[in-house]
């Protein structure tokens, strides 16, 4: 982090301390590059960098907020006074306050490569190009190929507040996506795929063109069936959608505002007891690891299902100091331009013991779930949906063919309670990370 944000952080704390009770200052700045493959060319090619500062204030035991990108005296006074401004017009709330500094978590977090500025653009540019080719030689059938993209970003932040903190942070992250679309006697299917990493080289372009593209082919030929009820799989990946849906019920704020599926259900059985679901800010590579959270209060790892009970839920420090209970290091924060609110850091389900042959073998007969949609429609605060559905047909533990057409409904909590098997196929797709699973009834509502 250069000399220049120093010098402005230091610039606004010497206004700060003549005009407020307390302050927190968050400084980011990011460059990040976005390369997008056609036809075995470039199609888009796009730097991007931004830089600014937040700036929280408490006064009189108000809040007042301000952000900028521009960053010159001027501009640090007018966001100081912005900020002070602010906080006049609230109501005064005895629960703000800002966190003092805490005790480093140990470990290495694996989150910069050093080594991608040593990166030329014509091999970034390869990659891109090698991910759109993976997908159009996986099978003739592969006619189109959207979007191929492959990204690259650089972020540095800082924070300080007036009890002491002061955190610094440096992260790289690389992702690399693709739409694939096959095309066989008139029918069209698309595929899709990513991967993601703080280290260029964990990111398998090829593997994810291929992934794409193999998702596309073998959905071609899809048939609807007949309303059944069936054992089922459902993929990790849609496992994880799910887990997105689940998430926002943990946060402390959405319990209180009775906006949470969970209230009510600390201490109590909800799930099966094969299910353990955790949160961890200090995941090794994880995708939103770090050693603080967004107002600089140490990350941790948070055990939110132990083997099917409710034990805990997510706190940031205003929630927790309202709530009587302590910050679990789990205020999220986006960019600059907004202040921290409750989120998830690492949200995975811990894996089971059975590979997915083996999920196969144990289903016998039944449909394999690898897409849904419709996943924005779920009641966060019920838990019930109703979604679009489609996937594989399986007969004697093989993939008979594709199906289409197909839903499924219910209510989230009552679908983790009805999983009979984990599998050992753990993915995280960014935050969020999930095995396979096997119910071994459930009713998919078919073209009957």
């Amino acid at each position: 982090m250069g000399h220049g944000s120093e010098d402005r952080i230091e610039y606004c704390v010497k206004m700060l301390r003549r005009k407020t009770d307390a302050w927190e200052i968050f400084y980011s700045h990011q460059n990040g590059l976005s390369i997008e493959a056609k036809d075995g060319k470039v199609d888009a090619f796009k730097v991007s960098s931004s830089e600014g500062v937040g700036l929280k204030v408490l006064k009189d035991k108000k809040i007042g907020f301000s952000f900028t990108s521009a960053l010159s005296k001027d501009s640090l006074n007018e966001l100081v006074e912005n900020a002070v401004a602010g906080s006049l017009g609230v109501e005064s709330d005895e629960f703000l306050s800002l966190p003092s500094p805490q005790k480093k978590p140990a470990g290495e977090l694996m989150l910069f490569d050093s080594v991608l500025d040593k990166v030329t653009e014509e091999d970034k540019i390869k990659k891109a190009i090698s991910l759109e080719q993976a997908a159009r030689g996986f099978d003739p059938r592969v006619t189109k190929v959207r979007k191929a993209s492959y990204g690259e970003s650089c972020v540095q932040s800082r924070l300080v507040n007036s009890t002491g903190i002061d955190v610094k942070k440096i992260t790289t992250f690389i992702t690399s996506s693709i739409t694939a679309v096959a095309e066989d006697r008139g029918d069209s299917q698309m595929g899709w795929d990513v991967d993601m990493s703080h280290f260029a080289n964990d990111v398998d372009v090829v593997k994810v063109g291929r992934g794409a593209a193999k998702r596309a082919v073998d959905m071609l030929g899809a048939r609807a069936i007949e309303t059944v009820k069936c054992p089922v799989i459902i993929e990790n990946v849609i496992v994880g959608e799910f887990l997105e849906i689940l998430a926002p019920s943990f946060y402390a704020d959405n319990l209180s505002k009775g906006k949470s599926m969970l209230k009510g259900k600390k201490g109590k059985k909800i799930f099966n007891e094969k299910i353990t679901l955790c949160d961890d800010g200090l995941l090794p590579n994880g995708w939103s690891t770090s050693e603080y959270d967004g107002e600089g209060v140490p990350r941790q790892k948070t055990c939110l299902i132990d083997k099917g009970i409710c034990k805990k839920y997510l706190y940031d420090s205003y929630w927790a100091k309202r709530e009587g209970k302590a910050s679990t290091g789990n205020a999220s924060r986006s960019n600059f331009k907004s202040i921290s609110t409750i989120g998830i850091s690492n949200l995975y389900m811990e894996k089971g013991e059975t590979d997915f042959e083996g999920l196969l073998r144990q289903m016998g007969n039944g449909l394999l779930i690898t897409n849904i949609l419709g996943a924005h429609t779920a009641n966060p605060i019920t838990g019930d949906f109703s979604f679009g559905a489609s996937g594989l047909w399986v007969e004697d533990n093989k993939i008979a063919y594709p199906v289409r057409g197909a839903a499924i409904a219910g209510n989230m909590l009552e679908l983790f309670s009805k999983i009979d098997v984990v599998g050992s196929d753990l993915r995280f797709l960014g935050s969020v990370g999930a095995s396979s699973v096997l119910i071994s009834e459930m009713e998919i509502s078919g073209a009957n």
